[in-house]
């Protein structure tokens, strides 16, 4: 990724930081291999966000200014959706539990 788009990311708090602490996540290995094993994937319009690894194995983002509930809840279902179809034709899949979920 181009410094630039890392700077404008990380300006607007869309993209991780580098781990420093607290004592407890570096215990737990949040910062182990940084920053290899980690990835993002940054929509061109800037309102929705996949992280790979940084706290969670990936955290979906989806978010705009104002108050537009469903706008962002449908962004977020079809980026689901989208990676759901993408996982299958890889002959992959989100892993699902029928206790856990």
């Amino acid at each position: 990724m181009p410094d630039e788009m890392v700077k404008e990311l990380r300006g607007n708090g869309n993209l991780f930081q580098e781990p420093t602490g607290p004592a407890l996540l570096a215990a737990a290995g949040a910062g182990r291999d940084w920053p290899d094993n980690r990835g993002i994937f940054c929509a061109d319009s800037r309102k929705f966000f996949v992280w790979v690894n940084e706290e969670d194995h990936m955290r979906i983002i989806s978010m705009e200014e104002g108050g537009d509930i469903v706008g962002i809840f449908t962004r977020w279902s079809n980026g689901i959706e989208k990676m759901r179809s993408v996982l299958e034709g890889l002959g992959s899949g989100f892993q699902f539990d029928d206790h856990f979920g």
